[in-house]
């Protein structure tokens, strides 16, 4: 099952980072994936989702806006929870970038909801981006509290495979640290150190700018 949903989230993933593509076409391939994991034919599986990459590699790469992101996941998502759930961190995400804080805040409570039912490999995603979008809510209200309890509650997050490699997403951190809250950030990037294997002396060094009073540029973590 595990291998199932991981083949499935990956072809919806690529659908939903492009606007270039038709509806339709889109919605076809999926179908098709769907019903080959249901026959457990993952050749099949594997070679459709080859097929969805070349597609999308033949459109233009205009980056589709937020709201269109937003959108194209919802309906990638649908209600079913084995389906929805792992689409949770990134609808959070993606509602927070378009601007729409009320759905925001419902999908990254859905998600935390969710984490709390069993760890899946998508469960550490759920709690990092949960938590970050709860956080940079908080800071919209100047509740300063809760944003580094979030903070905090988002490092604390059992890890996956993208958080061992990408690593955690910085901007909650950044907009602490814009206030002052360098000893909140100090222990958030601690706590990284438990699931960013692949972080290269990054942590180290951001920890060591940040005990100096300095601003580290956190690069493309920003935007994750």
């Amino acid at each position: 099952m595990r291998r199932a949903l991981a083949l499935l989230f990956f072809a919806a993933s690529l659908a939903a980072q492009t606007g270039q593509a038709t509806k339709d076409d889109l919605n076809r391939l999926i179908d098709e994936i769907r019903a080959a994991i249901r026959r457990e034919d993952w050749s099949e599986a594997s070679r459709l989702s080859i097929r969805l990459n070349a597609a999308m590699l033949m459109r233009t790469r205009t980056q589709a806006t937020p709201m269109l992101e937003l959108q194209h996941l919802e309906t990638l998502a649908g209600r079913d929870p084995i389906a929805r759930n792992p689409f949770l961190p990134r609808l959070a995400k993606a509602a927070f970038a378009a601007g729409d804080y009320v759905r925001a805040e419902s999908y990254a409570d859905e998600a935390l909801e969710a984490a709390r039912h069993g760890v899946f490999w998508w469960t550490g995603d759920a709690i990092h981006q949960g938590n970050l979008v709860l956080g940079r809510l908080a800071l919209r209200r100047n509740d300063i509290e809760d944003a580094r309890r979030r903070l905090i509650a988002a490092g604390k997050t059992p890890g996956s495979s993208t958080l061992a490699s990408v690593g955690p997403g910085m901007q909650l951190a950044k907009d602490l640290l814009d206030r002052g809250e360098s000893g909140t950030v100090v222990e958030y990037l601690q706590e990284c150190g438990s699931f960013w294997e692949g972080n290269r002396g990054k942590l180290a060094e951001w920890v060591a700018l940040v005990k100096a009073g300095l601003k580290p540029d956190f690069g493309a973590n920003l935007g994750y």
